[in-house]
């Protein structure tokens, strides 16, 4: 089928169709494809009939034709009203052609959060996922790590782009980590197998920013690394914040990246907040950023508290600090907590 029977309303064809003809006191108008087949409207007797070319972008996919009585002027404003109407019904199109590739892009996205946590006798788990627009390049995940019951890896990253690409990469990258996070020696190791595999295999343009963190949970021994990630920030219960710096650039972008190992210990009682940086970069109505100072502000407070509490506490504050502003970023968050003794 040519464009024009793919697109155009046939109620409004007929119409504009019916007017020209009145027009031109009656006289045929019709609307025939670039072979000449009269699609619509009237047939003219005249041979050959007037014609004026229908063009869509810098293609002719047809003209309008009419009778020795039809004048060529009346015969371009015909063509030219289809063109718009054209033009209007082509941007219909690719606007829902969009908006099904975003369905399927959020499907994705929703899939790739966890539905429930492990259940860990000690600790408490909580999160929060809020895109932007309506696919995110954000994701969280806490899992058990392959053979070892007593440990648990926590994730956090971000995608550079945005919409369906970014969902595919991170459904990409999750199940890479997990991969990796089950055969390495260490979050470390995970990071820089998971970079190699996007660096040689994957070749695309997007990079991820990722924190991973695996956790002994009977000693509360943290072993982490980071890939450009905002450093998770660990609340004691004596009242300071632990920021969990580790070096290390994005994922997919160096080859020969190498990244860093640290570890760090929960005791009884605090909290671990991991996040992407469309919390910090929150804005107001004013333009001003939510900060990194304001969070720290508002997780302090976590001792003794479980992850939801926390986890609540952090969004209500973000939500007070927006206002009326629309979201600028996506936002992910996950909490864990080793519980009080």
């Amino acid at each position: 089928m040519c464009a024009l029977d793919e697109l155009l309303d046939a109620d409004a064809l007929a119409g504009l169709l019916a007017l020209a003809s009145a027009t031109a006191g009656g006289a045929a108008v019709g609307l025939a494809d670039t072979d000449g087949h009269v699609i619509a409207g009237r047939p003219t007797g005249a041979i050959p009939p007037r014609a004026h070319p229908i063009a869509l972008g810098d293609r002719v996919v047809g003209s309008v034709i009419g009778g020795g009585e039809v004048t060529p002027e009346l015969l371009a404003l015909v063509a030219r009203s289809l063109e718009l109407l054209l033009a209007g019904a082509r941007d219909q199109a690719d606007r829902a052609r969009v908006g099904g590739e975003l369905a399927i892009g959020r499907r994705i996205q929703l899939a790739l959060l966890p539905r429930r946590f492990p259940d860990l006798e000690g600790w408490t788990f909580a999160a929060h996922y809020e895109p932007a627009r309506e696919v995110s390049g954000d994701l969280f995940d806490v899992f058990a790590v392959k053979g070892r019951a007593d440990r648990v890896a926590l994730l956090i990253a971000d995608v550079t782009g945005k919409g369906v690409p970014a969902a595919l990469l991170m459904a990409d990258v999750k199940a890479l980590l997990h991969a990796a996070t089950d055969g390495a020696d260490g979050p470390a190791d995970a990071l820089r197998r998971v970079n190699t595999i996007l660096v040689r295999e994957r070749a695309t343009s997007l990079f991820v920013t990722a924190a991973l963190l695996v956790v002994d949970v009977g000693k509360g021994a943290v072993r982490y690394a980071s890939a450009g990630h905002e450093p998770p920030l660990v609340v004691r219960c004596a009242g300071w914040v632990d920021r969990l710096e580790a070096a290390g650039p994005i994922l997919g972008a160096f080859d020969d990246a190498a990244f860093e190992e640290r570890s760090a210990t929960l005791e009884p009682g605090d909290s671990l907040t991991l996040y992407t940086d469309g919390v910090t970069e929150t804005r107001d109505t004013h333009r001003r950023f939510y900060g990194e100072a304001r969070l720290l502000a508002t997780v302090r407070q976590a001792c003794g508290r479980a992850a939801e509490e926390i986890a609540r506490a952090i969004v209500d504050d973000i939500d007070a600090f927006r206002g009326e502003a629309e979201p600028f970023d996506d936002i992910a968050l996950l909490v864990a907590e080793r519980r009080p003794a």
